[in-house]
């Protein structure tokens, strides 16, 4: 299995057949990475089922609440994604400094099962996963392996979590309840800062064929969620707040980087002038929406052109998760 970099052709046709009955029988639909930048574009008959869906329950419709435009009730969908503009009296400053909020994401109550779903879900439908015998590992100090348990979990895979040992109860109480089995979390020796220790044991249980490690330090999927999802989600923030202001300038973006997963959503939201909410027309001027043809699914103008094979009933033609079409060899039909 290729560990950098990532695939955009099915890989294993015969794995990625088997893993297509694996979550059609499951009554899996996976969300497309377009999909997820602009959530009122998922189809109405799967937001619907959602209202009858809690967003902390362990079911497959709520992989289409891993976005940024959960409310604060974390059911519903707002317009703009959840923000505080904090005030000169606490910053000091005149400029006016805007926080994203990622309590509203379901399971984990943070935008971690966002980089756990990008890493996952490209292996999977790329014939590269196979969720009846290979084991998800999840190396963190908390959030990404607990946004990783639970994603494993509502699409059906093995997940494990291994992280240091002196992490908070709360951590551990969260996976005891998550996990299949008691032994699918690890733990490793120290607290934060034993990030060493947990790669060790990730070099220990890599010598397993049937174990694959989603390390979000090197997993390009986690890089280009946040510059497709994040990025375009932070950028509709500012865009709501100049549309009040139109004075207002973006000078800068800050993220507090663990993997720096999230710093290409800096680049998506300050490096160009796309509309980012709902537009209906691209940006003329846009690098990104005049290589729409090239990247659609990355485009923050156009709206997504295809669906995840899960929910593909084309026969002459398959769609991946990135929202690419191309011809597919054999006719191919999913339920």
């Amino acid at each position: 299995m290729a560990r950098l970099g990532i695939e955009t052709e099915i890989v294993d046709r015969k794995l990625f057949a088997s893993t297509v009955a694996w979550f059609r029988e499951a009554k899996i639909t996976l969300p497309t990475f377009a999909e997820l930048a602009a959530p009122w574009t998922i189809p109405a008959a799967i937001r619907e089922g959602l209202a009858a869906v809690g967003p902390d329950e362990a079911h497959p419709l709520n992989l289409f609440r891993v976005h940024w435009y959960n409310g604060p009730g974390r059911r519903a969908q707002v317009e703009v994604p959840d923000h505080v503009v904090l005030p000169e009296a606490v910053t000091g400053t005149k400029a006016q400094i805007v926080v994203a909020l990622g309590r509203n994401f379901p399971m984990i109550e943070a935008h971690k099962v966002l980089a756990a779903y990008a890493c996952l879900a490209p292996r999977v439908v790329t014939g590269q996963f196979d969720p009846t015998t290979h084991r998800a590992l999840w190396p963190s100090t908390g959030n990404y392996c607990r946004g990783g348990v639970a994603i494993s979990r509502i699409m059906r895979c093995r997940g494990v979590a291994i992280l240091p040992a002196e992490m908070s109860r709360e951590r551990f109480e969260w996976l005891e309840r998550w996990v299949a089995d008691p032994s699918d979390i690890v733990k490793t020796p120290g607290s934060e800062s034993n990030v060493k220790e947990i790669y060790d044991k990730c070099a220990e249980l890599d010598r397993d064929p049937h174990n694959v490690i989603f390390n979000q330090f090197c997993e390009f999927g986690n890089h280009l969620a946040h510059y497709a999802i994040t990025g375009r989600a932070l950028g509709h923030v500012f865009e709501s707040m100049s549309a009040r202001d139109p004075e207002l300038r973006l000078r800068a973006f800050t993220s507090a980087t663990g993997s720096a997963g999230t710093t290409p959503a800096g680049t998506r939201s300050t490096s160009t002038g796309c509309r980012s909410g709902r537009p209906s027309t691209p940006c003329a001027t846009c690098s990104i929406c005049t290589s729409a043809a090239r990247s659609p699914a990355w485009c923050s103008t156009a709206p997504p052109r295809t669906m995840p094979p899960s929910r593909c009933s084309t026969g002459a033609t398959e769609v991946d998760l990135f929202g690419a079409k191309k011809r597919a060899k054999t006719p191919m039909e999913v339920a």
